[in-house]
């Protein structure tokens, strides 16, 4: 290869094929888990009828309060786990990765116990005093709610899964869980006629088999995550962690208010039809959030360990396009909702006069809403995992409760037939305050628009590049960053060091890890005060460079002996499926 031909400059290439990997295993969880709640409804819709149905949109407040006991901890242990491996803090990681399933259970148990103490009054509020109504709800939730403490586990671990750099084991842990579920669903309330409950029964069976699936994750020797003892001083790691998981807990109990103001509103003017479209409407959530949390659970352990190294590029790169695929896939839905309204509505058990003339032009209305929904919610996740936990959890509050009750109990004296345009109005007034408040802070702390990062790297002079690893990229790769490090103040000493270090391990990086499949090479060259710091990224072979302790097939024999020599210190650390190296060198 010419090294004329090599751009020397960062590229998405590498983030971007990562963000792939992990994205069609992570919407395959979310269509799993949508499509049980989709089908579950549709089964009861179809088979015991409209009112059935209107039940299971009675227990959500529920539900997502178990989300949000959930969230809090799982998604704001492996954030921080996240950030602590891009940090490479690999005891803080397991201190969170144990934390997170200690609290989070013993938590979740103390509320499930609550929920069964509690069950008949709770069933009798959220039905209005509708005996027949309050019966079902129970009905239901009663064997709902064990699904609280199995979801910790399971779904728990399967974020952590994800995270350790395996996300197609995390998607088979999941698939399984709902695959059991969605095939025992119509078996029990059609065949062994358990009405109802069969519904939640279904769930609590799947997630009772995905135990068995994720075993092998705890005995295999490739997981990092590991189980540790946890000391009193390190309690106090669950504040930052739970400030974390917080803006997405909030979101759970948010929902969970505003159903139950929703419902009211609803119930005492549309009655059980009316409760019914609702559901349907919640069903076409669920079916934007295939594509939208599986996008937030993607960028998840990708931004947060972008985020512990501050590669503030990188990120760009990723969020970019993680936007893309979030508003092409809610435009499609969107025009689905528009366009088949009434065929939508039949398909989950609407089919009454009554309730077609409902559905129709509700779903059309909630539909508008879904584009600005999608942008909220990935910028409320992405805050939440950058360190911004008052503005993630701001977009909640707002978007989640504030402006949405407000604009219903507007439609409620204007017309409650507009109730539904709520949504719409909610959603973006969100986003037209997020923005106010953005560009406050970029102003006041001189950050990037709208993301709100910094825009120079922090910790001295830094340069990135993208280069083919291939044995005569890493040539030229050495020359540029000479250059760089002599332009800026290095010691020439120190320049050649670095020049021979980079390319002794880009030429290790293609003839070991790449040299069946073409890959690339992601490199940062930071100039501190005190020293020349290299960071090479790859998603090639496994090898780790400070295990390397003789002649081995495929290697420069001397290559990795003269970095040793020459480097302060060379570390690795395995993160997302990637390697990662960092090779420190004096300044002078």
């Amino acid at each position: 290869m010419n090294n004329d031909n090599v751009k020397f400059e960062r590229s998405g290439m590498l983030l971007n094929r990562k963000f792939r990997e992990y994205l069609i295993p992570t919407v395959l969880v979310n269509i799993a888990l949508s499509l049980e709640m989709v089908i579950n409804s549709a089964v009861v819709g179809n088979l015991l009828g409209e009112v059935p149905l209107s039940a299971i949109g009675l227990a959500s407040p529920i539900i997502y309060s178990l989300n949000a006991v959930f969230v809090l901890f799982a998604i704001g242990g492996v954030a921080c786990a996240a950030i602590a491996k891009g940090r490479r803090e690999t005891e803080e990681a397991n201190r969170f990765f144990t934390l997170t399933f200690a609290a989070g259970m013993a938590v979740m148990l103390v509320f499930v116990i609550s929920l069964l103490i509690f069950m008949r009054p709770i069933a009798e509020f959220l039905a209005g005093g509708d005996a027949e109504l309050a019966k079902l709800t129970r009905q239901y939730l009663t064997p709902m709610i064990f699904v609280g403490p199995l979801m910790m586990i399971i779904m728990g671990m399967a974020q952590f899964v994800r995270t350790d750099g395996l996300p197609r084991l995390s998607s088979y842990i999941a698939l399984t869980a709902n695959a059991v579920s969605l095939g025992t669903c119509f078996l029990l309330i059609r065949f062994f006629g358990i009405g109802i409950a069969g519904a939640s029964i279904s769930t609590l069976l799947g997630y009772t088999v995905g135990i068995f699936v994720m075993l092998p994750y705890l005995f295999s020797k490739r997981r990092t995550f590991r189980f540790v003892k946890i000391l009193k001083e390190n309690l106090q790691m669950l504040k930052q962690m739970t400030s974390v998981g917080l803006s997405e807990a909030l979101t759970q109990f948010l929902t969970f208010l505003r159903l139950l103001v929703l419902n009211v509103l609803i119930v005492s003017v549309f009655g059980a039809t009316g409760m019914a479209v609702m559901s349907v409407c919640m069903i076409a959530l669920e079916l934007s959030t295939i594509f939208i949390a599986g996008t937030t659970d993607t960028l998840l352990p990708i931004i947060g360990t972008l985020f512990g190294e501050k590669d503030y590029k990188g990120i760009r790169f990723t969020m970019k396009t993680g936007i893309k695929f979030t508003t092409a896939a809610c435009v499609t839905l969107m025009a689905v909702l528009l366009i088949f309204p009434a065929e939508v509505g039949r398909m989950f058990g609407v089919s009454s006069v009554d309730g077609l003339d409902l559905v129709v032009p509700a779903l059309r209305m909630y539909a508008l809403s879904l584009i600005f929904y999608s942008i909220n919610t990935l910028l409320q996740s992405f805050f939440q995992t950058t360190g911004r936990a008052n503005l993630a959890s701001l977009i909640v509050l707002l978007n989640g409760f504030v402006f949405v009750v407000l604009f219903a109990f507007i439609f409620s004296r204007v017309n409650l037939n507009w109730i539904w345009l709520a949504f719409l109005l909610s959603e973006a007034a969100t986003l037209l305050l997020v923005a106010c408040v953005g560009l406050h802070i970029q102003k006041k702390e001189n950050t990037s628009v709208m993301l709100l990062l910094p825009k120079e790297d922090e910790g001295g002079i830094s340069a990135d590049f993208s280069v083919p690893a291939t044995p005569e990229a890493a040539t030229g790769l050495s020359e540029r960053i000479m250059r760089f490090c002599n332009e800026n103040g290095a010691d020439k000493s120190a320049a050649v060091r670095m020049g021979i270090a980079v390319e002794e391990m880009a030429v290790n990086i293609a003839r070991y890890g790449h040299n069946k499949v073409t890959g690339v090479i992601d490199v940062l060259v930071r100039i501190s005060e005190n020293e020349l710091i290299l960071r090479l990224r790859d998603d090639g072979a496994h090898f780790d460079p400070t295990e390397y302790h003789g002649a081995e097939e495929g290697f420069a024999v001397g290559g990795i002996e003269i970095v040793r020599r020459l480097a302060k210190d060379i570390s690795y650390l395995p993160q997302l499926g990637f390697n990662v190296t960092i090779i420190t060198i004096p300044r002078t």
